[in-house]
């Protein structure tokens, strides 16, 4: 008697292969290398737009602190390794980066073309989300729970550390090197990355950390109680909201002034 045929798994859903491209995960581990050079171009292309006439011995420090700034930071107020001495893939690849943006033109000028800055811009968003991720999740694995004060006992997690140290995980680049202090802040409006960074760290904490916010939000997006679509919900906003604002259908100052928007909208002019 023949055996019956084991059915083939059921082919993964467009929903899926997006959640999975974005999250680094089954298949598409090898998506973070991609993305990790996509962020490093756009803070290299960044740089040079900004300070065209800087030398590769000045250039590749200030990348690397700048883009790396809430990786450097959080893991040290945490009493940690900083991410560039653990992650072996940060400081060559935008060592790789720069080499391109500065020495081969072409490179350079893809990425300031529209396709290029699109994509380069929306890698930056993806892998920003991502390094938010892992400085909440870090400080939520390192620190207590609440213990004290009107919250003790109705949050199972930290709230204060894991809050701020995703926050700075999302912006801190902005505020280095540590000699610029709170420049990004002396505007009269606070930056896009430091306000998306700020909302999305209480997004990603709450609903991925504490069970009792995550269970009530379910209750009213029952795909919420999914910690993989909270984060992929995150990175779409992150890299949605700028797109959306490049193609002129929202204001340009939403959430405050984004560097990327702006280059493009003046090179557009030009």
């Amino acid at each position: 008697m023949r055996k019956a045929p084991v059915p083939l798994p059921a082919a993964p859903t467009p929903l899926e292969v997006l959640r999975d491209v974005l999250l680094f995960q089954g298949d598409y581990a090898f998506a973070y290398y991609i993305f990790l050079a996509l962020y490093c171009a756009a803070c290299c292309r960044n740089l040079k737009e900004a300070l065209p006439r800087l030398t590769w011995f000045y250039a590749i420090p200030l990348a690397v602190l700048t883009s790396f700034g809430g990786g450097i930071m959080v893991p040290v107020l945490l009493g940690l390794p900083a991410a560039p001495l653990i992650n072996e893939a940060l400081i060559p690849t935008m060592i790789i980066a720069w080499a391109c943006v500065q020495y081969l033109h072409p490179v350079l000028a893809l990425l300031q073309s529209p396709f290029g800055r699109a994509a380069s811009n929306s890698g930056f968003e993806v892998f920003r989300y991502h390094v938010l991720a892992i400085c909440s999740d870090l400080a939520s694995k390192t620190l207590p729970p609440v213990s004290t004060g009107p919250l003790a006992g109705t949050l199972s997690c930290a709230l204060v550390g894991p809050l701020l140290c995703g926050m700075i995980g999302g912006c801190g680049g902005a505020f280095m090197p540590l000699s610029n202090g709170l420049k990004a802040l002396e505007g009269s409006t606070i930056p896009w990355r430091v306000q998306s960074s700020a909302v999305m760290s209480a997004w990603h904490h709450l609903l991925t950390h504490d069970a009792a916010v995550r269970a009530s939000a379910a209750e009213y997006v029952p795909f919420l109680a999914d910690p993989a679509m909270v984060k992929l919900c995150g990175i779409l906003f992150f890299a949605g909201l700028p797109a959306l604002q490049q193609l002129g259908l929202l204001p340009a100052g939403l959430l405050g002034p984004n560097p990327f928007v702006i280059n493009a909208a003046k090179v557009k002019r030009a």
